[in-house]
């Protein structure tokens, strides 16, 4: 089964539908989704971030649809770190994917977007790191 990890902001952003939520639909059911401790803190102090400005009926959703998403994941402590992209913190996300030997990154950051993961790290080797819309025209 494909393997996939999920950046937080296109977790964030499937709330409010387009090829983020197509994406995040895709991957959900067609493949196996990783997420580690630090990605699902990230994920929750975005969710908290935003409530000033979303409010509290869709901060609740929000908070719903996050929960459901998180039950579904594989939670898994990454193995290896990578030390790679030139957002060092991004780095969570690289040593997840190397960890499980992902097939896939979703993501919009740019930073994350940069890497060429053959020329980064033999465990990243066939990682392939996608906008939400290229997985969409990609994944089989």
């Amino acid at each position: 089964m494909v393997k996939v990890v999920i950046d937080a902001n296109v977790i964030i952003s499937a709330a409010f539908g387009g090829a983020p939520l197509d994406a995040v639909g895709k991957a959900f059911s067609t493949c196996r989704i990783f997420l580690s401790p630090e990605i699902a803190a990230e994920i929750e102090t975005a969710i908290e971030r935003l409530s000033p400005k979303l409010g509290r009926e869709r901060t609740a959703a929000l908070h719903s649809l996050w929960a459901k998403l998180r039950s579904l994941c594989r939670e898994t402590v990454p193995v290896k770190t990578a030390r790679i992209c030139r957002d060092p913190k991004d780095d969570a996300y690289l040593g997840l994917c190397a960890s499980i030997q992902a097939d896939y990154l979703i993501t919009g950051d740019k930073d994350l977007l940069s890497v060429d993961p053959a020329r980064s790290s033999a465990s990243l080797k066939g990682l392939r790191i996608v906008t939400p819309r290229e997985f969409l025209e990609q994944a089989d």
